[in-house]
């Protein structure tokens, strides 16, 4: 039954939980919102990576329009004469490739030998890449080209088609795109056809629409772009043999990308890294990206479901590692910060792998996390709230409300089945209560038993002490299980004493109400006449409590239907036999061991007895008796026992006759003491003549001198 309480808790509910939110992710669910966390993540390990050094840009941006206007008179649009010298100044340089994001699909507004001069400068370099844009025509998708004489000299022809998101979001690049029939590379990779350097071109992390998932820099200023007006100035200085701001050898080897950048020129697109992103920098990042084996990659669905599986699962751990802990302060710290980890743990690994380039899912898993932990900690609960329920309807009769509250909030510490405690067994018993059930009917003897037995239980549940059983008259209680109590000891005697003296009351409440009547309003009939009853034949309750302490085994014990709560061991045995001691030694019934008087301390009034073999078990026990707490006792008790404790002295150095003298003594001072009339009968008819108790004497207890001890001859 518990295993399979356990196989629901910790393998079910993270199996459904499993496979629930990845049929989810399968069907997109969270595709949006995973979306946002791969552009959040994409921002945050931007600042991270480092642009390839083989790129260059240059921007026409506003300073450059300034100076254009003031040093060549030139408004916008510049004459594409501007676009012919950076063509020429770049490739005399050896430049790798020269890409245009912008599109002269309209004559030159400076005339066709504008035109011509850029064509010009497009065939003798070789190295110029231009743009194809697309344009709707009867309701279709067309192409959108330069004009003639520029498309027929330039080296290729790139793409600048972005591929969108469903939120508008650029974060793929494809690499190539098919217009109106005809098949274009982008503008990011067409300049490595131009280079040669395509070896890699099969083995990139393409997805389902020939797209690549693209790791954005910082910004565009990550690739230290150069503005177009200090490479026409150098131009300018090249020509006439003079030092310029650059010279052509600068861009030996790059792939220079050319843009607008002023405002209100370039277009704007939404990225991972800025909602407001020059369209050229999707471009600059494809083809930085192959350069520097940098595209992301989307995880297998493998490594998916395993992700899935672990935060599944690891949801589950967390709340099962937290009940292991024994105090619920710590279990609620411990699920507290299990969940915090898990939720800690969820992020940081997609985080950690995403610096790899790999886009592992955060949002699905960590729900799967989330619920995983909740459903376990729910049933947890509920599991527990069962446990407090079977321990409060175990315990709560038999067990204080504090005692019941502790193992409601440390459940840990109570288990079925046996376990050893180091506690105190408590036997008690009514002496000659056969008589009562002479005397009363079936059912006053009823009443007044659980009048009895409710004052008494009521006085060792208050003290933390367990209820074990009732076996008529005699109650059975044990103090320090199912919660370990260091003073278990001193809480029986404390129990103990409290018990006399409810009886000392009970007494005084029979002979009050036995003497009316009439039953009092509050009162059963059949209570009123037990009590009448015992006032009449001068029937009065003593009880006989036997204490001891050691290593007991308490736990549930039966059969799956019927089970008792009880303790077991040669200790309880003991307890047992010391309430029936009292009975030999007429004390005033409270009798301790010797391992309960060692710890007691100095709380209670106690004096010693004898040594004795009680009935089964051979190893001797020095008897003690319990008179009373030290702080509730009177001056002239406590000055009693000292001068017992000199009489008792005298009797074990077998001084018998100082010993008498002083029993007397203390006889003289204390005439209702039982027990010093018990050593005084057998001194005198035994002790100061020489001889010994025997079994033939019928004293109840064989004196055995080469041990000094008593040998009882009954229960």
């Amino acid at each position: 039954m518990k295993n399979t309480k356990l196989i629901k808790r910790y393998l079910i509910i993270p199996c459904i939980c499993f496979v629930v939110f990845f049929v989810l992710h399968l069907l997109g669910a969270f595709q949006s919102f995973e979306n946002k966390t791969y552009d959040q993540r994409m921002k945050f390990t931007a600042q991270f990576t480092y642009p390839s050094d083989d790129i260059a840009f240059i921007e026409v941006n506003q300073e450059s329009l300034d100076w254009a206007l003031e040093n060549y008179g030139w408004s916008w649009p510049w004459p594409r004469e501007s676009y012919a010298r950076i063509i020429e100044f770049l490739s005399a340089g050896n430049v790798k490739a020269i890409a245009f994001d912008m599109l002269y699909n309209e004559p030159s507004l400076y005339g066709p030998q504008d035109d011509e001069k850029l064509a010009l400068a497009e065939k003798e370099s070789g190295k110029v890449v231009q743009t194809v844009f697309t344009k709707e025509e009867n309701g279709k998708e067309a192409r959108l080209l330069p004009i003639e004489q520029i498309e027929n000299e330039a080296a290729l022809l790139g793409s600048v088609v972005s591929i969108k998101d469903s939120d508008d979001m650029i974060r793929r690049s494809r690499f190539t795109c098919s217009i109106d029939g005809y098949e274009y590379y982008s503008l990011g990779f067409a300049p490595l056809f131009l280079t040669g350097e395509t070896q890699n071109i099969k083995n990139l992390p393409y997805d389902k629409e020939n797209a690549l998932l693209l790791r954005y820099r910082e910004n565009l200023d990550s690739y230290a772009p150069f503005q177009a007006c200090d490479i026409l100035s150098s131009y300018d200085a090249w020509k006439n043999g003079e030092e310029g701001i650059f010279v052509p050898e600068d861009f030996d080897d790059l792939y220079v990308f050319f843009a607008l950048y002023a405002p209100g020129l370039f277009d704007i697109c939404s990225s991972p890294v800025s909602k407001v992103y020059p369209g050229v920098g999707v471009h600059i990042t494809a083809l930085d990206n192959y350069l520097t084996d940098s595209f992301m990659h989307k995880c297998s669905l493998w490594l998916e479901v395993l992700w899935y599986l672990l935060m599944a699962f690891l949801g589950c751990l967390c709340i099962n590692f937290a009940s292991k802990l024994k105090h619920l302060k710590a279990n609620i710290t411990a699920i507290s910060i299990g969940g915090i980890i898990g939720l800690m743990f969820g992020i940081a690994i997609p985080v950690l792998i995403f610096m790899a380039n790999y886009w592992l899912s955060i949002i699905g898993p960590v729900l799967c996390f989330v619920t995983s932990f909740v459903a376990t900690l729910i049933m947890s609960f509920n599991q527990e709230g069962k446990q407090k329920r079977f321990i409060k309807a175990a315990f709560s009769q038999c067990l204080s409300k504090e005692v019941v509250q502790q193992i409601m909030d440390n459940p840990e510490s109570f288990t079925l089945g046996g376990k050893k405690y180091q506690m105190s067994a408590l036997f008690s018993d009514i002496e000659k209560f056969s008589s009562f059930s002479e005397l009363l009917s079936a059912g006053e003897l009823g009443v007044f038993l659980n009048y009895y037995l409710t004052r008494m239980s009521d006085v060792i549940i208050e003290e933390k002490g367990t209820i074990d059983k009732y076996e008529g008259d005699a109650i059975v209680a044990l103090i320090g299980a199912p919660l370990e109590m260091e003073n278990h000891s001193e809480q029986a005697c404390r129990a103990a004493v409290r018990m006399k003296k409810a009886e000392k009351l009970m007494n005084q409440e029979i002979c009050e109400i036995g003497s009316k009547e009439d039953c009092p309003a509050d009162m059963d009939k059949e209570l009123f006449t037990a009590f009448k009853c015992m006032y009449k034949n001068n029937k009065k309750l003593f009880t006989r409590i036997g204490i001891n302490s050691g290593e007991m085994i308490a736990g549930y014990f039966g059969s799956e239907k019927k089970k008792n709560y009880t303790m077991m061991g040669n200790n309880v045995n003991l307890a047992s036999r010391l309430e029936g001691v009292n009975k030999q030694y007429h004390t005033g019934g409270i009798l301790i061991s010797e391992a309960t008087r060692q710890q007691i301390g100095d709380i209670f009034v106690v004096r010693s007895l004898d040594k004795v073999k009680v009935v089964n078990v051979e190893k001797p026990i020095q008897l003690y008796e319990v008179l009373d707490l030290k702080n509730e006792a009177g001056e002239k008790q406590i000055e009693q026992v000292e001068l017992w404790e000199k009489a008792m002295d005298f009797y074990v150095q077998e001084n018998y006759k100082a010993a008498y003298e002083q029993f007397t003594a203390f006889s003289k001072e204390n005439p209702d003491d039982k027990v010093a009339l018990y050593y005084i009968s057998l001194l005198e008819k035994y002790f100061l003549k020489g001889t010994y108790p025997q079994e033939k004497d019928d004293e109840g207890v064989v004196y055995l001198p080469q041990e000094k001890v008593f040998k009882l001859l009954q229960k």
